[in-house]
This record gives C-alpha cells, structure tokens and sequence, in this order.
C-alpha cells in the first residue's frame, strides 16, 4: 500500500509512479486539479491504481495498487512529520515503530468518513467517484462502488453475524464422529472372534458442505484473498477453510458470479441474501480488477473539511430539517453547528428556557491562533440566529410576560428558546464555540497501541476535547462596556478535538459513543463557559423590600424603568428567579473601584443601597430558585472568588 499525504509536495517521478499515468506519462483517471502543479495532492481518500509501476525486480506488486491519501492534519506544525517519521517527497510513507496494520486501519477510518458523508450529502460535488457503468449496488443496501466498500460491508457483517457462523458450522458437521456402520459393514473387513465380527477399522459419517457452506467458503476465501494481495487484516474463521489464494484468483469476474448464480435459489434467509450481494459485489469488482482495461477506481473529495464538518455535526450539534434551514442565513452564510441546551446563567432547567449554541469547525489548524475572518465569521452567525428568532411578527406581538412570547415561537424551530428578557431588556448569553482538530504529538512508541495516539492514557477521557490555550477575551463582540446582557456582547472560545477520537465516533456502529461524544463535549462546553464567566464577572442578586408582598411586580418593575439608563445591559431577570434581578459587572472594574468613583460598580450600588435592597452574591454556576438565593451566608456586596 501507497501512503500519501494531502497538500504536501512530492517528486513527480514518484507521482507518476505511484498514480495511474497514459502511455505519455500523463496522469489519467483522476478528479481534475487532484494533482497540483507544485506536485501537492489536494484531496483526501483512496484511489485503486490498475496498472501500478513495476519494482526494482521488474514486477508489479499488486499492494501498490492500493492508494491512501491522508489529511494534513496528521502531519507536524512544519509540514514535514508525521507520526514522528519524516514524510519523505519520493519515496513510499513507512512508521517503523508501528504496528503493519497501523496505517492502513488509519486509512480507512479517513475512507469510512468520507463514503458515510458522501450517503449523507450525496448532491456535494466535492467528493469524486469515477462516472463509470461498473457502480454497483448490494440489492437494495448502500452503493459500494470500491475495494474499501466492499471490505468495510465484509468486515460489518463479520462483527454482526458472528454467532451466525459459529450455529452453521456446529450444525452441518454434528454428527460428523458417529459410526457409519453401513459403510463400515460394507468397505472394511472383519476378523472374526468365535461367531462374533471384530471391526477394527471404522468408518465416521462424514457430512458434506451444502450450498449454505458454500457460500461461507467464498466469503471467507474472499477475506482471505484481499488479506493476502492487499495487506489488509480481515477476519478469519476457525470452521471454514478459505481457498488458495491462487484458486480463488480464477473465480474473480465471470466465473465466480456463475458459481453464485448456480446457488442462488437456496436461500431465504435476509441474513444470507445480504451475505450473498456482499459477495456478489466483490466478485464483480474482481471482474474488473482482472481485466486488461481497468485503470483506477477512486474515492476522493478535495474538501475534507466538509466531511469534518459533517462529523462533528452529527456528533454535537442538533439534526432536523428545519435546523438545516435555519443554518442557511438570509445573507448566504451558512453555520456549522446549532444546538439548544439550557441557557448558561441561572437556567431553570426547563424546555422554557434554553438557548441556541452556535458552532464552527475545521479539522486542522492553521496558525495557533485563530484569525481574525473566522471570528467575525462567528460573531455574525450568532447575530444571525438573533435577528432570525426576533421575526416582524415576533417583535409586533411581544408582551411583557414571558409566558405570552413563548407562545409565540411554540410551533416553530425556536420552541423554548428565550433570548431576551421584556423586563429588564436584557438578552440571555449566546455561547459561541470553535472547534479544531488535532493529532497528539510523537513522544514514544507506545502511542501507536493507544486508540487516540496519546502518550499519556486517560482512563476518564477528559483531554480529547481541550480548551485551547488562545485568548479570545480582548475580542469579544460588544457595543458597550460592561454590559454582560446587552445584545451585542458576545463570547468566543476555541476548543481542539483529538481527530481520531472523532473518527471513531463518527465511524462507530455503536451509537452509544456517539451519544458519549455529545453528551461530554456538550458539557464541557457549558462548564467552560461558565468558568470563563466566573473568571471575568461577579454576580449579584437584587431584591427589592418586601418581596413576597402582592405588588412586587409592580415595585420591580417601577424600579427598572426609573433606572433604566443604568441597569441595562448589565441585568436580568432569568426564568428560574423572577422575582430577583441578575447583575453582572466585569471583575476589573469592580476591583479597581474605589469610594466616590464615578464607574458602574458604584452608581447601580447607591441606586441599590438607595432603595433598601437586599443583595445576594453568586455563582454563573449555580442554579437556585428565589427562596435559595437568599441565603444568610451570601448576604451583601462581597465578592466570591
């Protein structure tokens, strides 16, 4: 096996080695572009090269047909290391501390995503499979038009139907050490003791493999051959004996779809029937592969991203179609990720109280830091969704109960979301992530028997999601200083994802790691952002006198809308604590406020002073309906660290 990487610079002697080429020395049979003129590949996949070049003893080596190009992302911050091997420009990628099969299981992982993306999105014309009649269908199931569908169909119906194997082979050779004594009596001979007949030879019964068996031989002569020619580790069987590989060779094409065609009337079951148009599609691919004519075969897409995108979507963010609708902006942009979770601050924990988390992906890091386009990309995309959920006929209905506005959205796609509070005015906090992926650096050799390629296993799996280490505080959206709760105030923070941890999930027939994956990276996200709350803010609550009394409501509001120039955008009123207001002011300002300063801190504290109010600190963290804020120990204007 050939193993390239994207978007690194080969010789194009090597190139023309590896790749399928026209008499001229041209390349031929590929996606247009795939080969750039500074020789960088630009595409991921695989591609199957029917005529590969001969070796240093004049022969074909039919392993070198097969063909893995890999993302860039496994490569070093230099472009040059991968796995702690240099990438050398002309000659085959080879990691002598790993095992044999390390590379080409890696490779089809990076294949696996790409063919279950290209079923997902089949109308994205960035993924590349040759326009050829020889695309076949296993019946009814998924197109599996390569080498590396068919292998990955075996393998999954391997992993499936084990016990399948194991009741058909115990049950066509039981009995298999009983006498026959017909055919005992009748092809040896006695010797007699007295009048009685001593056999000393005996003779077993001795079952023959039915059709049923048959197919199984094929099946597993099929693994066996691709193990032997390819290099890729299959499955084996202990009951069934696969064929030579020279022997099954001449099945490959016409005659082994003869052989199928001959035994096809025999089963019934949905397990064989799907067995059979594995094996099927295999011997036709072999059919091709055999023939004088065939060239390459391919799987490639020229934007990986995409695929990245899609994993992580499927793996965090919220699916429906009228989200995908809703990720489709009004000015032509188009978001990543959406999901609704629990708004981050005093969240009742409710459906009525959520709020959209907005997300944007790439699956390799460019710089360490992130630039300054895919920010304001991602400030818009929240802005976006703002201005989506506050329609004309939301904002010419809107009322100041919060019970009234819910109803407004309760059919739609923005059901249980509550952006802004009618009180105080203010908006609840859009939390805004950037995810990235990333390959553990080499450190030592054990790394390759890890599943995630870290140095250090954690048995928790905390470290394969990490906040990353840029600060994205100095550019947070705002419109006015220290105003948490202002529209406009928006939140950013960069994570790294270890690649292959998304590889697996992604590619995973266990649907449990994929709702693993959601559920932790889900709650790091929160958990985060609120740290990063608690680390820039201090949290007040406020009460009023009397605040069980029947015209609360009316003193609370009165006392907002005669301080309304001061309390905006630094309260609010959450779902879960309405008889109480949120204030938030930065850390910074409070701590260097000094008496008689003329900064936020200590106009809204004479206005709160003033009125006889009762303040409670807090915790972003903490949720608490109103009677358990007002705690003894958290009385007053101190300041939790």
């Amino acid at each position: 096996m050939i193993f390239l990487f994207e978007q690194f610079a080969y010789s194009l002697d090597y190139l023309k080695k590896v790749l399928p080429t026209d008499k001229e020395g041209r390349f031929k049979g590929l996606p247009n572009g795939f080969v750039g003129r500074d020789c960088k590949l630009d595409g991921v996949g695989y591609l199957f090269n029917g005529n590969p070049a001969r070796n240093s003893t004049g022969k074909k080596d039919v392993s070198d047909s097969i063909v893995f190009v890999l993302p860039k992302v496994f490569l070093d911050e230099n472009g040059t290391k991968a796995f702690g091997e240099d990438v050398p420009s002309a000659n085959n990628f080879k990691v002598s501390a790993a095992p044999k099969e390390f590379l080409s299981q890696l490779s089809l992982w990076v294949c696996s995503s790409i063919g279950l993306y290209r079923l997902s999105c089949p109308n994205d014309k960035e993924v590349h499979v040759p326009d050829a009649p020889d695309a076949h269908h296993f019946s009814s199931d998924k197109l599996a038009p390569t080498l590396i569908d068919v292998m990955n169909a075996m393998k999954l119906f391997y992993a499936v139907n084990m016990n399948l194997f194991v009741f058909t082979a115990k049950n066509k050779h039981s009995g298999n050490n009983r006498i026959d004594w017909r055919r005992t009596v009748a092809r040896t001979q006695p010797f007699m003791q007295g009048d009685t007949p001593i056999y000393m030879e005996l003779e077993n019964k001795k079952k023959v493999f039915d059709l049923d068996d048959r197919l199984l031989v094929l099946y597993f002569s099929a693994m066996h051959y691709i193990e032997e020619t390819f290099g890729f580790k299959m499955p084996h069987s202990e009951f069934y004996a696969p064929m030579r590989v020279n022997e099954f060779r001449r099945l490959l094409g016409h005659r082994g779809l003869v052989e199928l065609r001959r035994i096809k009337h025999k089963y019934f079951a949905d397990k064989f029937l799907r067995l059979y148009n594995i094996v099927k599609a295999f011997f036709e691919w072999g059919g091709n592969f055999s023939a004088n004519d065939y060239s390459s075969e391919y799987l490639l897409t020229s934007k990986y991203n995409n695929v990245f995108e899609a994993m992580i979507d499927k793996l965090v963010g919220d699916e429906s179609r009228d989200i995908d609708s809703l990720k489709q902006n009004d000015d032509g942009k188009i978001i990543d990720h959406l999901y609704k979770e629990k708004s981050l601050v005093f969240a009742s924990g409710t459906d009525d109280d959520l709020i959209w988390h907005i997300g944007d992906s790439k699956y390799y890091k460019e710089d360490s830091d992130l630039d300054p386009k895919s920010i304001a990309k991602q400030y818009t995309y929240a802005k976006n969704i703002v201005q989506d959920f506050f329609s004309p006929d939301y904002v010419e209905k809107e009322t100041d109960k919060d019970a009234d506005n819910a109803k407004l959205h309760e059919k739609d796609i923005h059901k249980g979301v509550r952006y802004r509070d009618p009180l105080t005015e203010g908006y609840s906090i859009t939390p805004n992530f950037f995810l990235r992926g990333e390959l553990p650096p080499y450190e030592n050799r054990s790394q390759f028997q890890e599943s995630y390629f870290r140095a250090e296993i954690d048995p928790k799996d905390s470290k394969l999601i990490n906040i990353d280490s840029q600060n994205l505080w100095d550019k947070r959206n705002r419109h006015f200083k220290n105003r948490l709760f202002d529209r406009d105030t928006l939140l950013l923070q960069v994570y790294n994802v270890n690649f292959l941890y998304v590889l697996k999930a992604y590619t995973s027939k266990r649907s449990s790691l994929c709702d693993e994956f959601k559920r932790d990276a889900r709650e790091k996200f929160r958990r985060n952002f609120l740290s990063l709350l608690r680390e820039k803010y201090y949290f007040w609550a406020i009460y009023l006198p009397n605040w069980e009394s029947a015209d609360y409501k009316d003193r609370l509001e009165k006392f907002v809308n005669d301080n309304f120039r001061k309390l905006v955008g630094r309260v609010f009123r959450s779902e879960a604590t309405p008889k109480c207001l949120i204030l938030a002011l930065e850390r910074d300002i409070v701590d260097n406020s000094e008496d008689g300063a003329d900064d936020d801190y200590r106009k809204i504290r004479e206005i709160v002073d003033g009125n006889n109010c009762d303040v409670f600190s807090l915790l972003p963290e903490e949720i608490w309906g109103d009677g358990q804020i007002r705690r003894d120990d958290m009385y007053g204007w101190r300041m939790p660290q």
